[in-house]
């Protein structure tokens, strides 16, 4: 149980250095990442990865119940209203260790708040600018559970694009998800059914059933330009 309680701690703990060094740097020089190889994965009628490769937990999509299986143990979730949000990444990572809750993580600055930046500062997406200073106020992290390996993927692919673009300066990777807000019910260990939910800290749990990758261009102009 112990290594359970390191593991879990620790994922909390990256998550949460991550966020204070991205709010003082605004998400600058990530190390790049790469899609990888196609994992053998299959999907049931329920949704869930029946097959899960390599980074793709197996998770059961129930209504607004959610399961996520880990390898010691298994979290279950409750999912709220159903949502479909467009974010602009200002990082993002997949999570591939056993034991850790969530498949990927990003930080991310909601539609809304990124057009209400650009109107001020133009070159708000541009971490070393005025305006990537105030933007890094308003980015959110999210911890994401995908609801089957396929969304896993699309997460990775866009993690990419992200990357490559951050590394030559070009545009903001943006996200379209579709998903639910997830409310942590228990962590059971598998070895002793023991409830274990109090060694997570506090995340920002959210479904995702569904991704496409825009670009942070087209963000700005949903809702503004009528693109």
């Amino acid at each position: 149980m112990n290594l359970l309680a390191a593991a879990l701690q620790a994922r909390n703990s990256t998550a949460l250095a991550l966020c204070m060094l991205l709010c003082a740097a605004c998400g600058a020089n990530h190390a790049s990442v790469s899609v990888g190889a196609d994992q053998d994965a299959s999907v049931n009628d329920g949704g869930a990865a029946t097959a899960p490769g390599h980074g793709c937990d197996m998770v059961e999509v129930n209504g607004s119940d959610v399961v996520e299986k880990e390898k010691d143990f298994t979290a279950h979730y409750r999912a709220g209203a159903a949502y479909v949000k467009t974010v602009m990444l200002f990082g993002g990572e997949r999570v591939e260790e056993d034991n850790k809750l969530s498949n990927a993580y990003i930080f991310a600055l909601d539609q809304a708040d990124a057009q209400m930046l650009a109107l001020k500062y133009p070159d708000f997406y541009l971490c070393t600018s005025p305006g990537g200073k105030e933007a890094a106020k308003y980015i959110i992290p999210y911890d994401l559970v995908p609801a089957t390996c396929d969304v896993y993927k699309q997460l990775v692919a866009a993690f990419d694009t992200f990357h490559k673009n951050d590394r030559a300066g070009g545009d903001r990777t943006s996200l379209r998800l579709h998903g639910a807000p997830l409310t942590l019910e228990t962590v059971t260990a598998n070895a002793t059914g023991q409830d274990v939910k109090s060694q997570v800290t506090s995340q920002n749990f959210q479904l995702v059933t569904a991704v496409e990758q825009l670009t942070g261009e087209s963000l700005l102009k949903f809702g503004t330009t009528g693109g």
